[in-house]
């Protein structure tokens, strides 16, 4: 048997494999840590712990102290007129959100287009009502040995209604939320809901009722419930963070607990594969973020250190930030500005991550339509076919290389008798028949690698199509075909075929697609083609349905070029 054949039969098994097993063992893809100025520091204690300054503020006092989360020392509150919880509700279109008197904050924010499970149920919601508090924005204020966290503070809601409709296009509707304490402070939280948009526009107002200047040390924990990764291979947990202008993530599962990206902090925000909360500073940025090893609790939580403020008497001080609670999606994003769209990317490889964009834009454009000059072009409306539609462009793409490498390899067949010939007059003399064969295969301009090329040169293709598959929220849940009379359901293209229809499918277009493919004869070659099938058809079983339909159409349309192929004059 010809041993390059060989070869490229075994690399192209194994390049399936490996990318596989890498997929399984690094998706979600490595960090993007950039290296970074730390101080040598320990963790932070239930006593005592570090805090940073503003770069260029003097420290106000001694070393501040502050507590771990959950673990705060609250200073005592003066009595306010509501003493019971009271709870507002805001609904529009995009979401519902649920606001509770206890801290001022967000406790619930369902997104009404996006279902927990794929058949029906409840919305996605993205503080979970029963697991941890991990409700907010919250604020920590430290001076001294005073450390104030607001999350449990008793607050006065100044709306007359405790339930808001926002349903017309444009509507808009501010919520506040007022306390005062014991030790002279007022604060006030006003959050601005937007009928059709995810973000929420956020002051907060802090008044020194004393006779005395104040200097505080300002953080803001931020908090989402996460259970760990499980088996879902595209779980993609990490925290955030625009810093000095670039993303930096943080995977749940890396962080050790010593993290301090500082620098100038834009936004910062907690996020899986689909959906993404995020604190974005408007007025000036933050200049540190701790990051906490998550625990036990099912909580993953960092401090956003906006830096030194100084509250002079009487005058109040505002903070004016927006909350991004929603999917990751291009639109909603870029609607929320900020540059929270850097959030969406497919791959930290910056190839890969160009192919995905470029292939999700395409998707986009066939799905929704478009406007060519007076003519509007409709979309499918169907992810799926979208898919099929996109397999077609690339095999149109690569028809000159694949027709190339289907003439090599049929002539391969060709020249078998004269390869027969030189190992009879050569025998065991290897590097006399390799010269010949090699001589061979220029004298009828064969290459024995010819046809590996399309395979090749179209994985990163298939690559960037994984990535895009598995990230995309936009094909979360997205419905292709349903045939139950024949148990040919794909609801999801995101996720495996739970009938492993296509995978069997792809299996057997590859089996005929084989038979058809001109061959050397080596019986034992043979046997290696026809194993390739059943590898691929295995690895196949767990990959999203939407990449098993891409090399099924792909298969299949190979299969008519080879015809036309092997019809035509050599």
């Amino acid at each position: 048997m010809d041993r390059n054949l060989v070869l490229a039969l075994v690399l192209s098994v194994l390049i399936i494999v490996v990318f596989q097993l890498y997929m399984q063992a690094v998706s979600p893809p490595p960090a993007k840590k950039a290296p970074a100025k730390k101080e040598a520091v320990q963790p932070p204690k239930p006593t005592q712990a570090r805090e940073a300054v503003e770069p260029g503020a003097p420290p106000s006092g001694p070393p501040q102290a502050e507590l771990e989360p959950g673990k705060t020392r609250e200073v005592p509150v003066a009595a306010v007129t509501e003493a019971k919880e009271v709870k507002v509700t805001v609904d529009s279109p995009l979401y519902e959100a649920v606001l509770s008197s206890r801290g001022g904050r967000i406790i619930s924010f369902k997104l009404k287009n996006y279902l927990i499970n794929l058949n029906g149920g409840a919305p996605v919601n993205l503080y979970d009502p029963q697991g941890p508090d991990t409700g907010g924005p919250t604020i920590m204020l430290t001076r001294a040995d005073e450390t104030l966290n607001d999350a449990g503070l008793p607050y006065q809601c100044l709306s007359e209604q405790n339930s808001i409709s926002l349903k017309e296009a444009g509507a808009k509707k501010s919520i506040t939320f007022k306390t005062t304490t014991s030790a002279g402070l007022t604060l006030t939280k006003t959050y601005t809901f937007f009928a059709d948009r995810y973000a929420v526009d956020f002051s907060y107002s802090m008044t020194n009722d004393t006779q005395e200047s104040r200097n505080y040390l300002v953080s803001l924990p931020w908090s989402k419930v996460y259970k760990g990764e499980g088996n879902d291979q595209f779980a993609w947990n990490s925290a955030e963070i625009l810093l000095n202008g670039e993303l930096k993530d943080y995977y749940f599962k890396d962080i050790r607990g010593d993290e301090e990206p500082s620098g100038k902090i834009q936004w910062g925000g907690l996020g899986d594969a689909y959906f993404f909360t995020a604190l974005v500073f408007q007025d000036r940025p933050a200049h540190k973020v701790t990051l906490f090893k998550p625990k036990g609790d099912g909580v993953a939580q960092m401090w956003l250190r906006y830096g030194s403020l100084d509250l002079p008497p009487g005058k109040p001080v505002d903070l004016n930030l927006v909350v991004y609670l929603g999917p990751k999606e291009r639109a909603a994003l870029a609607e929320a500005g900020h540059d929270l769209s850097r959030a969406l990317y497919y791959s930290n490889y910056v190839l890969l991550d160009v192919m995905s964009e470029y292939l999700m834009k395409f998707l986009r454009i066939t799905h929704n339509g478009f406007q060519a000059s007076s003519i509007k072009v409709p979309g499918t409306g169907n992810w799926g076919l979208d898919i099929i539609i996109l397999t077609v462009l690339i095999k149109i793409l690569f028809i000159p290389l694949t027709h190339t490498s289907m003439k090599s390899m049929k002539r391969m067949q060709e020249i078998q008798p004269e390869i027969a010939k030189l190992r009879e007059k050569f025998g065991n003399d290897k590097q006399a028949l390799n010269k010949a064969t090699m001589d061979l295969f220029k004298q009828y301009k064969v290459n024995p690698l010819g046809g590996c090329w399309p395979m090749f040169l179209q994985l990163p293709v298939f690559i960037a199509l994984y990535q895009t598959l598995s990230y995309a929220i936009e094909l979360r849940h997205a419905y292709f075909l349903c045939v139950p009379s024949i148990f040919l359901c794909i609801k999801d293209l995101s996720a495996p075929d739970p009938y492993y229809i296509t995978p069997i499918l792809m299996g057997g277009s590859m089996v005929l697609q084989q038979w058809m493919t001109p061959t050397t004869g080596d019986p034992m070659q043979k046997k290696m083609m026809l194993l390739m099938p059943v590898v691929f058809t295995y690895l196949f079983l767990t990959f999203p349905s939407g990449l098993v339909i891409y090399w099924l159409v792909s298969n299949i349309l190979s299969i008519g070029q080879q015809l036309i192929t092997n019809k035509l004059p050599q």
